[in-house]
């Protein structure tokens, strides 16, 4: 069969859009089918245009999606299916909504969906019955809807016996400098506004380490996110690939999302430091750590089943940073317990204690999640439009302010955080502690000539341009120099080019004029 993949893209910016960064389980199902002799091809919307003309042509698309991308995909969906294709949904929003996603398409994929995936295709190209695809719903000739049984979860044998995602399957995978990795599934962890715990349960399965390491080694990239939602779960075996990444000397500059107490603590009873695995996360190419630290109220995390306390933010950053890794503060607002003053009190609290760069984003009820369920039995979600379920819209009523209030206050923290003299003040300190090494970099590069240029560009504000100008004209070895002694400014420089972006995208502005309406 010839079956084509599409990943939308989000409807606005995001914190992502110049890692150019797909998710896997396109990839992942496009090489599956592939193995099995089907055409497949796939499109992820960041990196490169679909191609309709060639999509046209496919038997069956499935199109991947997240609650914000879901508007799209039921666009796309829509105009594949009147023209003669038919369209398989796959994603968490789908999983749990599935039939409102039928209404645009002629199935739909629930859960984890490599195996429902396999089996629907089979059965198409059989033209065989599919009411025994565990996980599948899907319309029949009259339109009636069917919901077959759940599919048991993947077992660590089926886990381990996926295969490694061919990225050269995506259009444009040659513009991706940051390649995705995911050596997991699940979290064992319950916070009450994520939805991985309902999508891919708390039983954690993970890839073998050599599996990782060949995963590694074929990616062949100088940078690499680890798309787990939870990188250090089981620390006996995060050190067992930590080594082996060290000595096959597979060792890129790396993100990946962690928990503070979980990680920093050999033992979060004593408190006692994990000295071993910082090092060795800093000596396999750990660049930044990305923390949920969500909240810096104890009310607030007590709410949210997190878990740890402010003293554990306060240590993990601290201990992090002692051992050369950044770290990105990953904060909720509009929490129960949130307040304006709170909410300021956030970027005050990332400042004192020296976290690198941060993210606030909304609390947001996504579908499959217990807030979800407790925001519609209360009544408090006033818009069905779910391009603006992302995070960076306010979507339901707090408790302690206005939706309205709770948008604005959270967009003006994210600016004092990310304001001039928050990017100014590192590069500052950068000149003067490794003047001598930039000296000769600049000289030998020639950029002296290109200064009026080049402070243009920033005294206007436009920091996506300089990176870009200064990246086009240092060697890759002097490149990586600057990123690494300006890191904290360079990244700062780009959260501020985004939130300016992010202001004055008209989704974005149409949403203010909404939330200054309601009541």
């Amino acid at each position: 069969m010839r079956i084509r993949f599409i990943e939308p893209r989000p409807p606005g910016h995001h914190v992502y859009d110049r890692a150019l960064l797909p998710r896997l389980g396109c990839p992942l199902m496009a090489t599956m089918l592939r193995d099995q002799g089907h055409d497949v091809f796939s499109y992820c919307e960041v990196l490169a245009p679909v191609d309709v003309t060639d999509c046209l042509r496919a038997d069956l698309i499935g199109i991947s999606s997240t609650t914000s991308t879901q508007p799209h995909a039921y666009h796309l969906a829509e105009e594949f299916e009147a023209a003669g294709v038919p369209v398989v949904l796959g994603g968490s929003h789908v999983t749990f909504l599935p039939n409102e996603a039928l209404e645009h398409a002629s199935y739909v994929v629930r859960g984890e969906g490599e195996q429902t995936i396999r089996e629907l295709v089979a059965a198409l190209k059989r033209e065989a019955p599919l009411t025994d695809i565990g996980g599948l719903s899907w319309r029949d000739s009259d339109g009636r809807a069917h919901h077959n049984p759940p599919r048991p979860r993947c077992s660590q044998a089926q886990f381990e016996a996926l295969p490694i995602p061919d990225l050269s399957l995506i259009a444009g995978y040659e513009r991706m400098t940051t390649k995705p990795l995911m050596t997991q599934w699940g979290c064992p962890f319950d916070c009450e506004f994520c939805a991985v715990t309902a999508m891919f349960s708390r039983h954690v399965r993970y890839r073998r380490t050599d599996q990782i390491l060949a995963e590694l080694a074929g990616l062949n990239s100088e940078s690499v996110f680890f798309h787990d939602d939870l990188f250090v779960v089981n620390k006996d075996r995060t050190r067992d690939l930590l080594r082996g990444m060290i000595d096959d000397d597979l060792t890129p500059q790396w993100l990946a999302q962690v928990r503070a107490a979980e990680t920093v603590f050999a033992s979060k009873k004593t408190r006692e430091p994990d000295h071993e695995l910082l090092r060795l996360m800093h000596d396999a190419g750990c660049a930044m750590a990305m923390v949920g630290f969500e909240s810096v109220s104890e009310e607030s995390l007590r709410q949210l089943n997190k878990k740890q306390t402010v003293r554990d933010i306060v240590d993990a950053v601290d201990l992090f940073h002692a051992h050369g890794i950044m770290v990105h503060g990953m904060f909720v607002t509009g929490i129960d317990t949130d307040t304006v003053e709170q909410i300021d009190r956030t970027v005050t609290f990332a400042e004192h204690v020296g976290i690198d760069t941060i993210q606030l984003m909304i609390e947001t009820p996504l579908p499959g999640t217990r807030l979800y369920q407790r925001a519609q039995a209360e009544g408090r979600i006033f818009t069905d439009d779910w391009a603006y379920f992302d995070g960076h819209h306010a979507v339901m009523r707090p408790a302690q302010m206005h939706p309205r209030d709770l948008q604005l206050t959270t967009l003006h923290a994210m600016q004092r955080f990310y304001s001039l003299p928050n990017i100014v003040l590192p590069t500052v300190r950068t000149l003067l502690r490794r003047a001598p090494e930039l000296v000769r970099i600049a000289l030998r590069n020639h950029l002296p000539a290109r200064f009026p240029a080049l402070a243009s560009l920033a005294w206007n504000h436009r920091w996506q341009q300089l990176l870009t100008e200064l990246e086009l004209h240092l060697p890759e070895p002097d490149w990586r120099t600057i990123q690494d002694a300006f890191a904290v400014p360079l990244l700062r420089a780009y959260g501020r080019s985004q939130l300016t972006a992010w202001q004055a995208q008209p989704h974005s502005r149409a949403h203010l004029d909404r939330l200054a309406a309601l009541p």
